[in-house]
């Protein structure tokens, strides 16, 4: 559905198999992979590195991967731990099982793990204390397959973390996530998005509420339009769409010529809404 008037310049993503998330590939052995509506769940998997990032809620390709890293702990990005802790350590005996965490939150998502009920055959099969690592800016985090996500900061209104995901061969990262955030530390820091994949925070699309979508700590799609000359991603996936949002509501807003050079991928599939 891509108009010509935007040649390659706009890329949507595919459906997995099961149908159930949406998928972006890179090269022939990385997939990104997951859903992202805003306020209803973000949930991302790569399982090249059997990671997730966030889990707003499970599936059974979430559910298999060994490490969650988590930007921060609004519930559209964490209340699916609960699913995933019960699945992944019932289905995956022996595997890793652990969850990154900015660190100010780690006692308290610790204490609500701890009480949660009928979770007791989870809290008998692994530690929950050392299942949860904290995470300040800059921690690296060893994957497996070989990579590594290290954490760096950004802009919200709780504690959040963005990641960044490299493989052993590579200096610039993979991919990288920048959580839910204003685009203001990218654009004062524009390296933060140098990586083959930049997933962004893209709550808000329409006029008039770019002063909304800072005050909630979000981005809105006419930041990152006028951000794109200094973007140094090849594909950035527009995520944390509203809900409802539709291919013609994004491409309307677009304008007639795309500065920069990064393709655009908005996180919705192409013949639906979200």
């Amino acid at each position: 559905m891509t108009p010509t008037i935007y040649g390659d310049r706009v890329q949507f993503p595919d459906l997995t198999n099961d149908l159930s998330e949406l998928c972006f590939k890179l090269g022939e052995n990385t997939e990104v992979a997951g859903v992202s509506v805003a306020a209803l769940a973000t949930a991302f998997s790569i399982d090249r590195f059997s990671t997730a990032v966030d889990m707003g809620r499970c599936s059974a390709l979430l559910a298999a991967q060994e490490t969650v890293l988590l930007t921060h702990c609004h519930s559209d990005h964490v209340a699916g731990l609960i699913a995933w802790f019960s699945a992944h350590t019932r289905r995956n005996r022996g595997r890793p099982t652990r969850v990154v965490v900015p660190e100010d939150k780690r006692s308290d998502l610790l204490a609500a793990l701890e009480i949660w009920p009928d979770f007791d055959g989870v809290r008998r099969r692994v530690s929950l204390n050392d299942a949860l690592i904290a995470a300040r800016q800059g921690t690296t985090i060893d994957l497996s397959g070989g990579g590594t996500a290290t954490s760096f900061g950004v802009r919200h209104n709780t504690s959040s973390l963005g990641w960044a995901i490299k493989d052993a061969e590579n200096q610039r990262p993979l991919v990288v996530f920048g959580g839910d955030s204003t685009v203001e530390p990218f654009r004062e820091d524009p390296t933060l998005l140098d990586a083959a994949i930049a997933v962004v925070d893209c709550s808000f699309v329409e006029p008039g509420t770019r002063v909304a979508a800072r005050l909630g700590g979000h981005g809105h799609l006419a930041d990152w339009i006028e951000l794109l000359p200094e973007v140094r991603c090849d594909h950035l996936i527009l995520a944390h769409l509203p809900p409802g949002i539709t291919v013609p509501d994004i491409l309307q807003h677009l304008p007639d010529e795309l500065p920069g050079t990064a393709t655009i991928v908005p996180w919705t599939a192409a013949s639906q809404t979200l």
